[in-house]
């Protein structure tokens, strides 16, 4: 069978394999193959064989025809960086795919709007960023208003099962308001999660390797940003000196923790002025309010109840993040829930029983396999 070379232009080969961060003896070892051959399909000193193309494709996640374009496409503008030193890593790979798959979610989720004739009513406060002496008292504030508005009771909050329980329900309470939530598994070195305000379609992607604390906080965090109508990628945000990220972070810690509840329980009213907390009374107020030990700890300090040294040793002493899995087994329609959300899977599903999209559409939309479609529609009618 005779060997078939393609011509493809080198500066399409250049985007795709730099669109995901990769170096070019990366994408030659994951090839089995030599830098130097990589170096010629870019030069165009040497012409990829077909098979060879579509390996590329296929390490790009491009798919073929991609790389038959005659110029790079624009690319997608990265969402802003509120990440600070020294917890500013470079993405990697996997970052970058997930910023494209974020981006692909929010036009499919808009294409599939306009074709069900369907409106998605953005219900989003407006706010400004305060000046920076304001930050603490208008976060605080604005966290009062947002939890009357939302309608979640403490007693609620403390009566979940647990924080993965927590997190299913908090993420319904924001996509109510118009907001797409999915998770995407990311290095939680790299980032926690990141917003994407633009258009009609607003998304809030959290970290799935985050523990699921970690993912609640994040949530409020950002949609804090979605709120300041900011798109951005946050990091160690409790670590972040920026005005933005600290009015987030007092957002989402008032938001979360409030203080009049904090102050009131029963292991934190005995106690009067500023106090070391022993980790096992932090661990037991923080299982009540389904967060980490440190948000606890950094309302406490914020709420003039710990002293800062004490919390500055505490936040360098904990470990930045823990990773939010479970063992068991895997239920798969639960998890393609989480993961996609339940406002993008709903529009999904919509669209497949209107007869707008295929079921190859489905699998690909959700990642998922068309056996489970029975489940994830119960799962969505119990949410309604």
């Amino acid at each position: 069978m005779p060997t078939i070379e393609v011509k493809v232009e080198p500066k399409v080969l250049i985007w795709a394999r730099e669109s995901i961060a990769m170096k070019e003896e990366d994408a030659a070892k994951r090839l089995k193959t030599t830098r130097e051959v990589i170096e010629e399909f870019e030069s165009g000193a040497r012409k990829p064989r077909l098979t060879q193309l579509e390996k590329l494709a296929n390490l790009y996640k491009r798919p073929l025809a991609a790389l038959l374009l005659s110029s790079p496409p624009k690319p997608y503008p990265i969402p802003k960086d509120f990440r600070t030193l020294p917890y500013k890593k470079p993405f990697t790979s996997e970052t970058f795919l997930a910023l494209r798959r974020a981006r692909r979610l929010q036009n499919l989720a808009a294409e599939l709007v306009r074709e069900l004739d369907y409106e998605i009513i953005r219900n989003i406060r407006e706010i400004q960023l305060p000046d920076r002496e304001n930050v603490a008292e208008r976060a605080e504030i604005i966290a009062i208003e947002e939890r009357e508005r939302l309608r979640v009771k403490v007693e609620d909050q403390f009566n979940w099962e647990s924080s993965l329980n927590a997190l299913d329900e908090w993420r319904t309470v924001i996509e109510l308001l118009g907001v797409f939530i999915i998770q995407i598994r990311m290095p939680v070195d790299q980032t926690r999660g990141f917003t994407l305000s633009e258009g009609n379609i607003p998304i809030i992607v959290l970290n799935g390797r985050d523990s699921h604390n970690g993912r609640i906080f994040t949530l409020f965090h950002e949609y804090c940003h979605l709120m300041l109508n900011d798109t951005g990628i946050c990091g160690e945000m409790l670590r972040s000196n920026l005005d933005t990220e600290m009015f987030c972070n007092r957002f989402a810690g008032a938001f979360l923790v409030p203080s009049s509840a904090l102050l009131k329980h029963e292991l934190i009213m005995p106690f009067k002025g500023l106090v070391e907390w022993a980790d096992d009374v932090l661990e037991k107020v923080s299982r009540d309010f389904k967060v980490s030990k440190l948000v606890i700890l950094r309302r406490l300090l914020d709420l003039g109840r710990t002293p800062k040294d004490y919390y500055n040793m505490k936040l360098e002493e904990w470990k930045p993040y823990k990773s939010g899995g479970g063992g068991g087994g895997r239920n798969m329609a639960k998890e393609c829930l989480r993961n996609n959300g339940g406002t993008f899977v709903s529009l999904v599903l919509s669209a497949y029983g209107n007869e707008r999209i295929t079921s190859a559409d489905v699998a690909d939309y959700l990642g998922t396999r068309l056996q489970y479609i029975p489940e994830l529609e119960q799962l969505l009618r119990a949410v309604d």
